[in-house]
C-alpha cells in the first residue's frame, strides 16, 4: 500500500467516527461509501480496521464500538466526536490510538504520512496535546479476545433491537456454567471489563453479567420491552463501583444460603469460596453506607469481618433500623 493510499484511508477513518456517531439511527453502508468515494468492500474493510482499536487503559469510555446491522453502520462511544477540531484530551488520545493501531496493523509501515497525521492532530489539540500524548503513550492497543468481542457485538445488537438471548454463564462463586435467559438492557465497561445488564428470567430481576464469563450465547426470536424508568447510567453508578485512593477494604463473610441468594449478582470485589459453599468477599468502599445496607439485606447469613470501623458502622446501622421500628403496644 502506497503512502497516498494510507493517507487516504486515514482521512476516511478520521471522518467516519464523528460522522456516523452523530447519527443515532446509523448510516447506510452504500451512502457512506459513496460519500467517501470508495466501493462497498473497501468501506467494510475500513470499518473492520476501526474495530481493532481497544479500550484505552484508564479511560474505557472512549472505546470505539463499530457494528454493521441490516446494511447500516453504527458507532457507539461515550463522548461524541462531532467537532474534530475541538477535541478533549481523551478524544485526542482515542484518535492517536487509532493512528498507531493503523501503523501496527500490517497494512503499512511507519512512514512520513503517519507522522504528518499525528503532528496535525496534536496541533489541533493545542494545549491539551501533552495530556493526550501521555494517555496514548501509556496505553496498549491490541486486538480484543475474539470470543468476547463477538459476544459484545451480538449483545449490543440484541440490546438495540430488544431481543432476548440465552447464555451459559460461569459466575464467580461457581465453576459450572448455568443456563440463563436474559433481556439485555445495555452494555457497560467497568474496571477493565465489559458487562451486559438486563432482566434475568431465572432470577426475576435486573442482573449484571461479565461478558468474559459467558461460555455460550444464543439469539432468540423473542422480543422484550425494556422498562421506561430503567436508567443504565444510574445503574452503573450505583452497582458498578470504582474505588478511589481513599477507599477502605471491607471483608464480608457469607454463609452458603447468602451465596445462593446472590447468584451471579456479586458486587465488584475479590471473592473466595470454600468447600462448604460459604464465601468471603473483599469490597473497596468510600464510606460504609452501601456495604452495610447490602450486608443487612442478606440477614443473619452474612456479616462484616473487618475492619473495626466497618463493624462499628454496621452496629450503628442496625441500631438505626431498630429505632425506626414501631413500638409494640403494652
Amino acid at each position: 500500500m502506497s503512502a497516498r493510499d494510507v493517507a487516504g484511508k486515514l482521512r476516511r477513518l478520521l471522518f467516519v467516527v464523528p460522522y456516523v456517531a452523530k447519527h443515532p439511527n446509523g448510516v447506510a453502508v452504500e451512502d457512506l461509501a459513496k460519500k467517501l468515494g470508495v466501493d462497498r468492500d473497501e468501506m467494510l474493510a475500513d470499518l473492520e480496521l476501526l474495530t481493532q482499536v481497544g479500550p484505552p487503559d484508564g479511560d474505557p469510555g472512549e472505546y470505539l464500538l463499530v457494528s454493521v446491522e441490516d446494511g447500516r453502520v453504527f458507532i457507539d462511544l461515550a463522548h461524541r466526536l462531532t467537532r474534530p477540531l475541538r477535541l478533549t484530551p481523551a478524544e485526542g488520545c482515542s484518535l492517536l490510538l487509532g493512528i498507531r493501531a493503523l501503523r501496527g496493523s500490517g497494512i503499512a509501515p511507519f512512514d512520513a504520512s503517519m507522522e504528518s497525521a499525528e503532528r496535525k492532530l496534536l496541533g489541533a489539540l493545542g494545549r491539551d496535546a501533552g495530556e493526550a500524548e501521555t494517555l496514548a503513550t501509556g496505553t496498549v492497543v491490541s486486538a480484543p479476545d475474539q470470543v468476547v468481542a463477538g459476544h459484545l457485538r451480538r449483545l449490543v445488537t440484541a440490546a438495540r433491537r430488544h431481543v432476548t438471548v440465552e447464555i451459559d454463564y460461569v459466575s464467580a462463586s461457581r465453576h459450572q456454567a448455568a443456563h440463563r435467559r436474559i433481556d439485555p438492557y445495555g452494555i457497560v465497561h467497568h474496571a477493565g471489563e465489559w458487562y451486559v445488564v438486563g432482566h434475568c428470567h431465572s432470577r426475576g430481576d435486573v442482573r449484571t453479567f461479565r461478558i468474559d464469563r459467558i461460555a455460550a450465547l444464543v439469539d432468540t426470536t423473542e422480543r422484550f420491552k425494556p422498562p421506561a424508568d430503567f436508567d443504565l447510567e444510574a445503574y452503573r453508578r450505583e452497582r458498578l463501583y470504582v474505588p478511589s485512593a481513599d477507599a477502605v477494604t471491607v471483608r464480608v463473610h457469607l454463609e452458603p444460603l447468602a451465596v445462593t441468594r446472590i447468584g451471579a449478582n456479586w458486587p465488584v470485589g475479590e471473592v473466595t469460596t470454600e468447600d462448604d459453599g460459604s464465601a468471603e468477599i473483599l469490597i473497596d468502599c468510600e464510606g460504609f453506607e452501601w456495604v452495610t445496607g447490602w450486608v443487612l439485606g442478606l440477614g443473619r447469613h452474612a456479616w462484616i469481618v473487618g475492619p473495626d470501623e466497618a463493624r462499628a458502622a454496621m452496629r450503628e446501622r442496625i441500631a438505626r433500623v431498630r429505632a425506626a421500628l414501631p413500638t409494640s403496644p403494652g
